[in-house]
């Protein structure tokens, strides 16, 4: 899937199970507005793998190396921890109440699980066991970039607003 495609599915699954926990009033509106950012990053920070193309002298880096470790289950736990652990490091610098610890890293490790997942559908490929594997997994059931599942992912966003 395309990096847009999870960004409006992350916020969709933020919308949909997050915003009735928070509430919209007072510091539980701003906590899940916290919650719902975690929720989409987590749906798009495992792309963040194509910034290895700006350092590298390989022209095909991005090919070699995209849906690499940062699609993996196997480090799943530590991106979920090292992410949770800076939001609420920017949070408290920044005064802004966020949720705890241990639900931010359950938020960020939802939203990491599906790009994994939905990356696992298209025809390119990911190694969800790396380091371990560097085996690309692919269903092939859908287009690197589908318009149609987009549609449908967007659909309820616009149809709410």
């Amino acid at each position: 899937m395309d990096t847009i495609t999870h960004g409006i599915t992350g916020a969709l699954i933020g919308k949909a199970f997050l915003a009735e926990r928070f509430g919209s009033t007072g510091n539980q509106a701003r906590q899940g507005r916290v919650a719902l950012f975690a929720m989409t990053l987590g749906a798009v920070f495992p792309d963040s793998d194509v910034i290895v193309e700006l350092f590298s002298k390989n022209n095909l880096a991005t090919l070699e190396l995209h849906r690499g470790f940062t699609h993996s289950f196997v480090c799943l736990p530590l991106f979920a921890l090292a992410l949770a652990a800076l939001t609420r490091w920017f949070a408290r610098r920044r005064g802004i109440p966020s949720p705890g610890w241990p639900v931010l890293t359950l938020i960020y490790a939802i939203g990491l699980a599906v790009h994994i997942f939905l990356d696992l559908i298209t025809s390119f490929g990911t190694m969800i066991w790396s380091p371990l594997s560097n085996a690309r997994v692919a269903w092939d059931l859908t287009f690197i970039i589908d318009f149609l599942f987009t549609a449908i992912v967007l659909l309820p966003q616009v149809a709410a607003w």
